[in-house]
């Protein structure tokens, strides 16, 4: 399921509001680190009942919030605004669907803190199953801030009237809320950025944006290309900004044909005040991609068609977020 509708969404949360009391169902933690193919593979974690009650209290904290946030339909070319919640299939992305399947399939060896791998813990996942079969996975993003190997930090622990030298892995560290709830084969999230880094959704954005890049620009003139090219192919927001090109070039046959050099030099000499510098004469004229910090998205967004008239004034405005929420 990758593009699941809003009404399976909506039906998915009904099932997480319908699960119960968290803390009454059966509770399974592992701790997910790359495999030998760079897979996340789970690894069981027996938990003492006063910890397997805090974590359910936590992912009960995590679903009320889920259950009180309106809607979005996942696409790379947004950002969630507070009080909103994210959803998307697991198969959208290879590294999302396998890890579910590893965890849904609950055949995991038991984490064992003296491996190698146990300092490479990349997720926590919290599984929680009813009798009658319902089910939903939490899972929180690892984070080198509470990573001691990664942080170089040297701890102790009081054992039998003495401290002993602390590992690294003796200690599985995560902040008190969850980062995605996947339940009903529907991944939901706020974090947008935490969840493609994690889920690879990031090496998929890169190879779409580099695709999108070269198919609006290739009867372009742009002074630092290469320049543009790296920042459209390596930046979360420039990225984002490829995605909804790319949805306005499917959508739309006459968008591409608009994003000729005629029309750009055109636009952008009627417009001095959006700031996009043109050098050349002629056939030779070329637009100008400035990387400093004030100026790096001038380019991109005229690309990306972020421009309102206003009707007061007829002056050209950068437009905001293009992305609807479902209506409640």
């Amino acid at each position: 399921m990758i593009n699941p509708t809003p009404g399976a969404a909506r039906a998915a949360l009904a099932t997480l509001a319908g699960l119960g009391p968290l803390g009454d169902l059966g509770l399974r933690m592992s701790v997910l680190v790359p495999g030998r193919e760079a897979e996340l593979v789970p690894h069981s974690v027996a938990l003492a009942p006063e910890a397997a009650a805090a974590l359910a209290d936590i992912a009960e904290a995590s679903r009320a919030q889920l259950l009180d946030s309106a809607l979005i339909e996942y696409s790379p070319a947004m950002a969630i605004p507070a009080g909103y919640a994210c959803f998307v299939g697991r198969s959208a992305a290879s590294a999302l669907d396998t890890t579910q399947t590893a965890v849904d399939s609950g055949d995991a060896d038991p984490f064992d803190p003296g491996q190698a791998a146990a300092s490479r813990v990349r997720m926590l996942a919290l599984r929680l199953d009813t009798a009658g079969g319902s089910s939903a996975t939490f899972y929180r993003v690892a984070e080198s801030l509470l990573q001691f190997e990664r942080n170089k930090v040297f701890g102790l622990i009081r054992q039998g009237g003495r401290y002993e030298r602390l590992s690294a892995a003796d200690v599985l560290l995560m902040r008190a809320t969850f980062d995605v709830v996947v339940v009903d084969d529907i991944a939901f999230f706020s974090k947008k950025a935490t969840f493609e880094r994690a889920f690879g959704f990031d090496d998929e954005l890169k190879r779409a944006s580099a695709e999108t890049f070269d198919r609006v620009t290739v009867n372009l003139r742009i002074e630092r290309f290469d320049d543009l090219r790296a920042a459209c192919t390596r930046n979360p927001t420039m990225m984002a900004k490829m995605a909804s090109i790319k949805r306005s070039m499917d959508s739309d046959p006459d968008y591409a044909a608009a994003m000729s050099m005629p029309r750009l030099l055109a636009f952008v000499r009627a417009n001095p005040a959006i700031g996009i510098e043109v050098v050349g004469r002629g056939e030779q004229a070329r637009l100008v991609f400035d990387p400093s910090p004030a100026n790096r998205f001038k380019l991109v967004n005229l690309l990306d068609d972020d421009y309102l008239r206003s009707v007061l004034t007829k002056r050209e405005y950068e437009a905001s977020a293009k992305v609807r929420a479902l209506p409640s």
